[in-house]
């Protein structure tokens, strides 16, 4: 059998395409369903910054950025366009030279009532995206070898220290604006907002952050298991990969089914969603050893990070200015549908121009072979 670092994943590369696709049903408001796909894509994260490090960490913080910022950018400033040009259309965001600053800078910000979100109101997972590659990068510089335990408990420390300084709000769910800061007023404005310095601890503070440690613990079950197996073959069998995507597919309905019905603020989030999405994503990986993955789905995961980012607002739009996605009914059914694909279309055309072009560009430009 081969290397276990030199596998292509597919089944992973599909399971991202879900998750996708599970975020923007959530924001079809009649389904509702799939805001755990934000908790598969965080274990993917840690896996395969895991994985991809293995043999070399050389560029690896430029690299990420190259990966994530052209495309976060482009969204961010088309977004402040919009809020410059059509300000009626969003509920809380506003359009503020400061804030879009704070939204390239990856600096989190409460745009009102206690919510921490970038200008793009999904980018906020980005934003824990990139401080995770922020801790890892500085595992790295302590020790490659034991990277994975050094950024996992780098990750511990930022959820206490937000547990520590919202008085346990960021791990129990509260809502933010009922913590008792003793702190003078220092950290709140006089319009009661959360300030820039206390929401740094806010987002990157909250649990949902050691889900990416779920994804370092992957990777640490996965390698296992597979030098445990490699030599007799077994995790090649169908008669394995077939059980785990069966009981992975059980686990990805459950989840579709209890979103709305379960408490899922502060740490309750890491055990009804985190867990298992990690349960999920390991067993998406041992099917991908004996089973081919579709084509379109493996397509839908190369497409992943720029549906996620760019399906938000046309979603938003047709619902408030075309069908009306509160309740199903027949017209709004057809919207959902055409919603999607036209969605999935907008997410192919700028993943094949932005990430498929310009990134690989960037990349040659930045990283040439020698």
């Amino acid at each position: 059998m081969k290397d276990f670092h030199d596998h292509r994943f597919h089944s992973i590369q599909t399971l991202r395409g879900l998750a996708a696709l599970m975020v923007v049903c959530e924001h079809i408001r009649f389904l509702a369903c799939g805001a755990f796909g934000v908790d598969i894509f965080f274990c993917i994260s840690g896996f395969m910054i895991m994985y991809t490090t293995h043999h070399s960490t050389k560029g690896f913080f430029r690299k990420r950025l190259v990966r994530i910022v052209p495309f976060y950018y482009v969204i961010t400033l088309g977004v402040y366009v919009m809020l410059v040009l059509f300000p009626s259309m969003f509920e809380q965001t506003h359009a503020s030279l400061s804030l879009l600053i704070k939204s390239l800078l990856f600096i989190p910000f409460d745009i009102g009532n206690g919510v921490i979100q970038p200008i793009v109101r999904i980018g906020w997972t980005v934003n824990c995206e990139m401080f995770f590659y922020l801790l890892f990068w500085l595992s790295l510089r302590i020790s490659h070898k034991y990277r994975g335990f050094i950024c996992l408990g780098l990750l511990l420390c930022c959820t206490g220290l937000g547990a520590l300084l919202s008085g346990g709000n960021t791990w129990i769910g509260d809502s933010l604006m009922a913590v008792d800061i003793q702190a003078g007023g220092s950290f709140i404005g006089k319009d009661t907002t959360i300030s820039s310095l206390l929401a740094l601890f806010f987002l990157y503070g909250n649990p949902v952050m050691l889900e990416f440690g779920l994804g370092i613990l992957s990777y640490y079950v996965a390698r296992a298991l597979y030098e445990h197996t490699k030599n007799t073959g077994t995790l090649c069998n169908k008669s394995i990969g077939i059980p785990a995507l069966g009981l992975s597919l059980l686990l990805f309905a459950g989840l579709i089914l209890s979103t709305g019905h379960v408490n899922i603020l502060g740490y309750r989030r890491l055990l009804y969603w985190g867990i298992p999405a990690m349960l999920i994503f390991l067993g998406f990986l041992l099917a991908g050893y004996s089973l081919k993955m579709p084509h379109f789905s493996v397509r839908l995961g190369d497409i992943s990070f720029s549906l996620y980012l760019i399906h938000y607002y046309p979603i938003m739009f047709l619902d408030r200015k075309v069908f009306d996605f509160s309740t199903l009914t027949f017209a709004s059914a057809i919207g959902a549908a055409a919603g999607i694909a036209a969605v999935i279309i907008l997410a192919y055309a700028a993943w094949y121009v932005i990430e498929n072009k310009l990134t690989v560009t960037l990349r040659r430009k930045l990283f040439p072979v020698k």
